[in-house]
């Protein structure tokens, strides 16, 4: 499918790795939806307009510490636990 390539497939296999298909869309597993547009949100001024706000988004995101990152990242593996463990059901409000 789309989100696999067969020499990562292969070799997934050779190490005897258990392939599990991909996950249907979630905004639990989705980071732009989990934590970058509140962020966003959090750190814009009022735009007086489009072309404004356009800039002010990618001014806002070319600023985010990479430590932001790494926390937000850190959290998805989190989350891909819950969603195991909730057998793939909604868990947002679960977490602390």
């Amino acid at each position: 499918g789309s989100h696999t390539h067969s020499d990562v497939i292969n070799y997934l296999t050779e190490q005897r790795i258990k392939i599990m298909p991909h996950p249907p869309y979630s905004p639990d597993l989705a980071p732009c939806d989990y934590w970058l547009n509140d962020y966003i949100k959090r750190n814009l001024t009022d735009q007086p307009d489009e072309k404004s706000l356009a800039r002010a988004v990618s001014k806002v995101m070319k600023k985010v510490p990479k430590e932001e990152f790494r926390k937000t990242f850190d959290k998805l593996l989190e989350r891909m636990e819950l969603c195991i463990n909730n057998h793939g059901d909604y868990f947002e409000h679960l977490i602390k």
